[in-house]
């Protein structure tokens, strides 16, 4: 199986940082709220900065620019407070990575995981919008994982939009293993929620996903509607356009009217 491939490869599993772990202790709490959650990461100028720029991002569209960690909380919600402290978490475990591969690789899943909460909100399944944000984000995290181990083939990296997905399978037939299967497991080792875990194992998986139950299946389709948007009609999306239209009625005008309004707020 792909992920005794993963394991056998050789590859280290990143742990969670301090900030990260007082913040999902807090989120755990159900009677914890956004000051909670703010005091938790208090002492991390890293997650706190990087909840600041995405809470002012044009995404959002803030009716008042959030100046606090609270401020961002109370905009962001627990979700994608949790999505964004995650990946701030893992990208600091990337000293040593070449610098361009990381950037470019965080890049790309920052707008993907944009685009696929913008594709959320124009389907049936609006309330999954959070949680395909955080899928979306943490996709590719195994990616980071694979160069840690095979940092020769960082180079496949230095591209953007559909060259860097391109980058992403090449990274993978080349080192024997998988990129999915590798975020799949950084995803449950960080205990993110099982369904946003099982979208992140299929996403590149069409068939696979049609197999999952209806949460996970729709999160997996959301985030290869993130991806069209990205990256344009794809060899990626081509395999996941007519499940995608069938379940979630996101057809190619509606994505490319949403591709021009992305294209227009940045």
């Amino acid at each position: 199986m792909l992920i005794e491939a993963v394991l056998a490869s050789g590859v280290v599993l990143p742990a969670p940082g301090p900030g990260f772990l007082r913040l999902q202790a807090a989120a755990a709490d159900e009677n914890a709220g956004p000051r909670e959650l703010a005091a938790a990461i208090s002492q991390d100028p890293a997650i706190t900065g990087a909840l600041l720029r995405v809470a002012n991002s044009p995404v959002f569209r803030p009716r008042s620019a959030p100046r606090s960690a609270l401020e961002a909380i109370n905009m962001l919600g627990r979700t994608r407070t949790m999505a964004t402290a995650a990946s701030t978490a893992l990208r600091s475990q990337c000293s040593g990575l070449d610098a361009a591969a990381v950037e470019a690789l965080w890049s790309a899943s920052a707008r993907a995981a944009e685009l696929s909460y913008a594709a959320s909100r124009h389907t049936p399944c609006k309330a999954l919008a959070d949680a395909a944000y955080l899928a979306a984000l943490m996709q590719d995290a195994g990616i980071a994982v694979i160069l840690k181990r095979n940092p020769e083939h960082s180079a496949l990296l230095h591209a953007c939009g559909a060259a860097l997905e391109a980058g992403t399978r090449a990274l993978d037939a080349l080192v024997g293993t998988e990129h999915a299967a590798a975020s799949f497991l950084v995803a449950r080792n960080w205990k993110l929620p099982a369904d946003v875990c099982e979208a992140i194992r299929a996403h590149h998986d069409p068939k696979g996903a049609t197999r999952l139950a209806e949460t996970p299946r729709r999160l997996a389709m959301l985030l290869a509607a993130g991806r069209r948007l990205r990256d344009g009609v794809s060899p990626d999306w081509i395999d996941w356009a007519e499940l995608v239209e069938a379940e979630l009625a996101l057809d190619e005008s509606t994505l490319e009217g949403l591709a021009t309004e992305a294209a227009a707020a940045q």
